[in-house]
């Protein structure tokens, strides 16, 4: 069984480097993306259009932006106790 066991590590990482090999042999050899050349992409692109504005809340025209309101922080006088632990 422990020569079974030895010859199977063996085997998995002869294929594994076989494996790698190939892999990293067939991405060498693949094809390359085309690169656009600048004068075809300069003509190629155009702005986006615009967009309207949104109506936020149902407000017709109005041009301020919404603030939100935000309620006041109340202080409370109650202690509480730092946790703490004995570990290090």
């Amino acid at each position: 069984m422990k020569l079974y066991k030895s010859l199977l590590h063996i085997w998995i990482a002869i294929m594994s480097v076989f494996t790698f090999l190939g892999g990293w042999i067939m991405l060498a050899h693949a094809r390359k993306p085309i690169q656009p050349t600048q004068s075809s992409l300069a003509g190629s692109i155009t702005p986006l259009p615009t967009l309207a504005p949104i109506q936020a809340f149902g407000s017709t025209g109005n041009t301020n932006t919404f603030v939100p309101q935000v309620a006041p922080v109340q202080q409370s006088n109650s202690f509480f106790p730092v946790m703490r632990t004995g570990g290090s």
